[in-house]
């Protein structure tokens, strides 16, 4: 390794952009004590307080969403993401980084700009079965386009197809831990249920109208989103607004099924644990396009109608054939040495 090698990482906006950086940060600290690390990421607070965990040094810098369709606010992104662009030459200037890794979101456009203009080598990761709007723009400066999906592999010479990295800590649960975070007991079986790093309205909303269904012979743990809390009082029930990867990796190794959203970082996370799931996708092409690949691959099941929900969690539950043909799907879909593959990557160029 360069006796001073420095990587700034970016992206933001939601979970699904940070925390596979945090792994890569993880992975950064691990490999050198000589490695200098910078996050930088949007306004949005959750960007500083997922990147916390990895005690490394975070930035933040204006941004503007880009639209596909008709909104006033389409007038005044671009200003930002001129803001936006001149606050990350500052940044770079000061930081003088060998590589800028970027993961996604809109926070990543006025930083690659940025990089790009400074002539540093950077590098972009898709997470997600379509490449998003704000990576398109970006891939056009990036020196490598990394992917977790076949199907965003293009060329072989700018593409390569590493997979998703995640975290190894996810790996770590403890059943004691996971009861005792609970409160529940061993004799019931227990499901997961979340919404991604923000929460889900509609999911949270689908429990609590099954939920007395639901509590006869399952135990039910709920990621909510902050400031979507569901009114449920119940020993069968237990709800949190956010949980950290610190106690999420002991609810895993509790949960019998997952219910939740198809972000590429859950779904890769789940695929590592062997959790079986039911996927109910948001209506935009990435998540739909991650969740079909998951279930052609017999990974997941997408929840097509509501109405079937408690039909398809029992065969998950208490079909034996149909759980061991599942978890298996999931470990071959897993892939831990990805955050590996893009270390390399990084320390190559």
């Amino acid at each position: 390794m360069h006796k001073h090698l420095r990587v700034l990482l970016v992206g933001g906006g939601s979970g699904g952009h940070i925390m596979p950086n945090v792994a890569i940060a993880s992975g950064l600290k691990s490999a050198s004590e000589k490695c200098s690390l910078l996050y930088v990421g949007s306004k949005n607070p959750l960007d500083a307080e997922l990147v916390k965990s990895v005690n490394i040094p975070f930035k933040s810098v204006h941004a503007g969403k880009l639209r596909r369709y008709f909104s006033w606010e389409n007038f005044v992104d671009p200003f930002w993401i001129f803001v936006g662009f001149f606050e990350s030459l500052w940044i770079i200037v000061r930081f003088w980084p060998r590589v800028v890794f970027a993961k996604g979101g809109y926070v990543s456009i006025p930083v690659v700009l940025a990089a790009f203009v400074l002539r540093r080598k950077i590098i972009l990761h898709e997470s997600d079965s379509r490449m998003g709007l704000a990576n398109k723009v970006c891939a056009l400066f990036a020196d490598k386009i990394l992917s977790s999906f076949p199907s965003t592999t293009k060329n072989k010479k700018k593409h390569k197809l590493v997979g998703n990295p995640i975290r190894s800590e996810v790996l770590k649960g403890s059943q004691e831990r996971g009861y005792k975070l609970t409160g529940f007991k061993k004799d019931l079986p227990v499901i997961l249920v979340w919404g991604g790093s923000q929460g889900a309205l509609a999911i949270n909303q689908m429990v609590q109208s099954h939920f007395e269904k639901l509590k006869a012979k399952h135990q039910i743990v709920h990621i909510t989103g902050k400031g979507k809390q569901v009114c449920i009082k119940d020993h069968h029930y237990i709800s949190f607004e956010y949980v950290e990867l610190t106690a999420l990796k002991h609810l895993y190794s509790i949960a019998d099924v997952v219910i939740g959203r198809a972000g590429a970082n859950s779904l890769f996370e789940l695929a590592a644990v062997q959790i079986p799931n039911i996927i109910i996708p948001l209506s935009n092409a990435d998540q739909i396009g991650n969740a079909k690949y998951f279930e052609d691959l017999g990974a997941g099941i997408i929840l097509q109608k509501e109405a079937d929900l408690l039909k398809v969690l029992e065969s998950l539950i208490y079909d034996k054939t149909k759980r061991s043909v599942m978890k298996a799907a999931l470990k071959k879909i897993s892939n831990m040495d990805a955050c590996k593959k893009i270390i390399s990557i990084i320390l190559k160029i």
